[in-house]
C-alpha cells in the first residue's frame, strides 16, 4: 500500500473540476490550504472508481473465444477465477480504492483544523462517505463474504486512517472492517446536509443508501431496513421506464450533473478493455428472463447485426459501467428486509411500486405471495434482473451462497475445457496483489 499512496499531490488531483492547482506557481509543491482546495481533491473523479473485476467474474455476462482474446491478462483470468490474475502486476481494483481512501483521509485531517460551518460540515461528511465506499468496495473483493459467527476470526482488509504513509497496516479483522465501514457511515449520514448539483458528491441519502447495502450484505436485515427506509424517506423519486426512449443508443443521461432522477450517488467501475461493446456478451438465461411488457429488456439490452446482446443501461449514461447508489436498489433492499423479517405485505408492496415502473403502462400486474419465503424468492430474482452491471451481484452471490435456497454454481466453458466456480469456494474472495504483498508483508488470501 505504501507504493500506491505515496504520489505527488498534482498527480492526485488531476481532473479536479475546478482544481485549485490551476492557480499556483508551483504546483508540485503546493498542499490544500482552504475549503475549495479539499473540496478538490475529493471531486477528483477518476480516484474514485469502484474495482470492476468481480463483473468479469460474475454470472451476468459472457464471451466468446475471440472476445476473451481480445482481453487484458488479468481480465482473462478473472473471468476464469484463475490462481494468479496479475502475474506480479499490480491492480487498480486494489489501487484506486486506497487512493480514495488517501484523499479522505487528507481531507480530515487538514480540513478539520479549518472554521467550522454548514460547508466544512458537508466536506467532511463526504469524506467519511468516500471512505467508505472504498473500505466496502475492497471488502467485497478482497475479504471473505461476511458471517457474524466467525467475522471476529476472518481477516478482513488493512484500514488506513491516517494520510501516513510510512507505517505499515495490517489486515483488521472483518468485524473491525465492517465496523469501520459503518461507523464512517453513520458520521457522513450526520454531517452531509446539503443537496449538491454534482451527483458525484454524495448526499445523506445516499449515505443511509450505502449503510442499508453494507448492513444487507452482513445479514443484518433489522438494520439494513431501517437504513433503507431513511433513505428513502429522503429520496424515493423512481423512474418511469414509460417515459424513456428503448430505441436510443443509451437510455439514461451520462453526466454527474444530469444523471436521472433516481441516482443518489453517481460512481462508476474501473475501465476494462472488457467494458466496451464488441467484447462482451450478455449472459442468454439473464435476457430471457424478463417477461412481456417489462421495458427493462429493452432499455437494458441492444442487439448487435450478428445477434450479439450487449447492456446499453448504465446509469452512468455511458459505456461505463455504474456503480454508484439508486433508489431503485434501496427498495430492492427494503423489500428483501422485510421479506426476510416476515412481513410480506410490506416486502411485496416495495416490490410492485418499483415494477409498475418497469413495465408498459395497463400491462403488469402485481406479484402475489402467499409466505415471506415466497416473496423473498420474488424480491432475489428481480434483484438479478434490475441491478444489471452495477457490480452489485457479486456481493449478492456471496452472501445468498450461504443460504441453501439460493446457493448458485457459475461455470464457463473455454477451449473445451470447463471452469466452475462453486458456491463458497475461496475464490470468491480475489487475491491481494503479489507485489502488495510483498512490500507490505500482509497475509494473502487462499485460492
Amino acid at each position: 500500500m505504501k507504493k500506491y499512496l505515496i504520489w505527488p499531490i498534482l498527480a492526485m488531483l488531476s481532473g479536479c473540476q475546478d482544481s485549485f492547482l490551476d492557480v499556483k506557481p508551483d504546483k508540485a509543491l503546493v498542499v490544500p490550504r482552504t475549503l475549495a482546495d479539499y473540496q478538490a481533491v475529493l471531486d477528483n473523479f477518476d480516484s474514485m472508481n469502484s474495482p470492476g473485476l468481480n463483473l468479469i467474474a460474475g454470472d451476468e455476462f459472457t464471451a466468446s473465444f475471440q472476445q476473451f482474446q481480445s482481453w487484458e491478462y488479468v481480465e482473462r483470468q478473472a473471468y476464469l477465477w484463475a490462481d494468479d490474475l496479475y502475474s506480479g502486476a499490480g491492480s487498480a481494483d486494489w489501487d484506486v480504492p486506497y487512493k480514495a481512501v488517501f484523499a479522505a483521509n487528507l481531507v480530515m485531517e487538514g480540513a478539520g483544523k479549518l472554521s467550522p460551518g454548514p460547508e466544512l460540515s458537508n466536506l467532511m461528511g463526504y469524506a467519511y462517505f468516500y471512505r467508505a465506499n472504498a473500505f466496502y468496495g475492497l471488502a467485497q473483493q478482497f475479504a471473505p463474504p461476511y458471517e457474524a459467527a466467525s467475522a471476529r476470526s476472518q481477516l478482513g482488509i488493512p484500514l488506513k486512517l491516517t494520510t501516513e504513509v510510512t507505517k505499515t497496516v495490517p489486515r483488521a479483522s472483518l468485524l473491525d472492517t465492517y465496523q469501520q465501514i459503518l461507523a464512517d457511515l453513520r458520521q457522513a449520514a450526520e454531517l452531509i446536509t446539503a443537496e449538491s448539483v454534482w451527483k458525484n458528491r454524495p448526499s445523506r441519502a445516499a449515505a443511509y443508501a450505502l449503510m442499508a447495502r453494507v448492513q444487507l450484505a452482513m445479514g443484518d436485515y433489522e438494520s439494513a431496513e431501517k437504513s433503507a427506509s431513511a433513505s428513502l424517506a429522503l429520496s424515493g423519486k423512481l423512474v418511469d421506464f414509460n417515459d424513456l426512449d428503448p430505441a436510443a443508443k443509451l437510455s439514461f443521461p451520462n453526466s454527474p450533473k444530469d444523471a436521472n432522477q433516481e441516482v443518489l450517488y453517481y460512481n462508476r467501475m474501473n475501465f476494462y478493455l472488457f467494458f466496451f461493446t464488441p467484447y462482451y456478451q450478455v449472459d442468454y438465461s439473464l435476457y430471457a428472463s424478463y417477461g412481456s411488457g417489462d421495458l427493462r429488456k429493452q432499455c437494458y439490452f441492444d442487439t448487435l447485426a450478428d445477434g450479439t446482446v450487449f447492456y446499453k443501461g448504465s446509469y452512468a449514461g455511458s459505456f461505463g459501467f455504474f456503480s454508484g447508489l439508486a433508489t431503485d436498489e434501496v427498495y430492492l433492499t427494503r423489500a428483501e428486509s422485510y421479506a426476510r423479517l416476515g412481513n410480506t405485505s410490506l416486502a411485496l408492496s416495495d416490490l410492485n411500486a418499483l415494477l409498475v415502473k418497469r413495465f408498459k403502462n395497463g400491462v403488469f400486474k402485481p406479484l402475489v405471495a402467499a409466505t415471506a419465503e415466497q416473496a423473498l424468492r420474488l424480491v432475489i430474482a428481480e434483484r438479478k434482473k434490475e441491478l444489471v452491471a452495477r457490480g452489485l451481484r457479486w456481493a449478492d452471490l456471496r452472501r445468498l451462497n450461504m443460504q441453501e435456497a439460493f446457493k448458485t454454481t457459475l461455470r464457463r466453458r473455454h477451449e473445451g475445457k470447463e471452469y466452475v466456480l462453486a458456491p463458497g469456494s475461496p475464490r470468491y474472495t480475489f487475491p491481494i496483489p503479489s507485489n502488495e504483498v510483498s512490500t507490505s508483508g500482509i497475509q494473502q488470501n487462499p485460492r
